[in-house]
């Protein structure tokens, strides 16, 4: 018999990713819960719209009357709680929505889901609750209780969310996931690397911020979608799970900018560093994820993802190209303020 899952936020980016992912095991039905903002997008699961085993509901998730009925109605084995505003410079323009999406929507799904009776809870939190480290790496414990130091309204109402999920745990089981740097296929091109990929084919220049030496594990979209089946599968109740790559030498902006630079052929003044730079941008984020690796994960080689991604956008304009208004809307990139050096 197959399970019943509902997965908030399965028409973004990495939810999207994950119930593709459910669905080829063939061993559940999955409910995409989704509002649909700017972020959301059905062409993402064109493919499996219509099986039987997948269904989609458009709601927003802080609506608490609406989720409890979705809820009572399905009766869901476990909710996989991926929705969430995500973008850091977002979150500095209206951090209102960032609060009562990322925490408001999480309660609401957490009492909702303790009202049915849903056995597992596994909440998509983010590596940025720990805030930067300079050195070594972030253990699942590291994380204090509140904001920590946390830096952007979206950092913060994560943080808050994160403490909020593992507070239901003696009320049903609840698994925390804490991802690092997210990519791949279907990305909105808001977020640095398909921003760099989607105006390097364009013919516009790649804008670094700062001095371009921010550091970021880099986790593939589908690395991740299995990091996820695994701890709704496997992860102990009331625990959290860092979701990370190691790379061997670690990646910073400006390498990863090079590395697109002579990959799709552009000139050596196709990368620009800026005079912008966002405000408390964190220097490096690094995570231990031991535990996750304990159960078995593994994640691929980035390059070789990073090169699959970058043909995804080049063979996928006609999705891309309508969103890229809407993505360059929130930038507030200066002038540039030289030419970066290869490295």
């Amino acid at each position: 018999m197959k399970s019943n899952i509902i997965v908030t936020g399965g028409a973004g980016f990495l939810g999207s990713h994950f119930v593709r992912q459910m669905l080829g095991t063939d061993t559940c039905r999955v409910t995409n819960v989704d509002c649909l903002t700017y972020a959301g997008d059905l062409r993402r699961l064109a493919d499996v719209s219509d099986r039987d085993d997948y269904r989609f509901e458009k709601l927003d998730i802080a609506d608490e009357e609406p989720i409890k009925a979705l809820m009572a109605g399905v009766r869901p084995d476990a909710v996989v709680h991926y929705a969430a505003e995500s973008h850091v410079t977002r979150s500095e323009n209206d951090p209102d929505r960032f609060y009562r999406t990322n925490v408001e929507g999480t309660r609401v799904l957490l009492d909702a889901a303790v009202a049915a009776g849903v056995k597992r809870f596994v909440h998509v939190s983010t590596d940025e609750v720990y805030g930067s480290i300079l050195e070594g790496s972030f253990k699942e414990s590291d994380k204090p209780d509140g904001v920590g130091i946390a830096a952007s309204p979206y950092s913060k109402s994560k943080a808050l969310a994160d403490d909020l999920a593992r507070s239901y745990s003696d009320r049903l089981e609840v698994v925390v996931v804490r991802p690092t740097n997210a990519f791949g296929p279907w990305q909105f091109p808001e977020k640095v690397f398909p921003r760099w990929v989607t105006r390097g084919l364009r013919s516009q220049p790649m804008l670094v911020w700062g001095d371009g030496l921010y550091i970021r594990q880099w986790l593939f979209a589908e690395d991740f979608a299995r990091a996820v089946a695994l701890v709704l599968d496997k992860g102990e109740n009331g625990e959290a799970y860092n979701i990370g790559p190691v790379h061997e030498p670690e990646i910073t902006n400006l390498a990863l900018a090079n590395w697109l630079a002579e990959f799709l052929g552009l000139p050596a003044d196709s990368i620009q560093m800026t005079g912008y730079d966002r405000p408390d941008h964190d220097r490096r984020y690094a995570v231990d994820s031991t535990k996750i690796r304990a159960l078995g994960w593994r994640s691929g080689d980035v390059w070789d993802q990073f090169t699959q991604s970058v043909d995804w956008f080049r063979d996928h304009r006609d999705w891309w190209e309508s969103l890229i208004a809407e993505a360059e809307s929130i930038y507030a990139d200066a002038a540039p303020a030289g030419k970066a050096e290869p490295v």
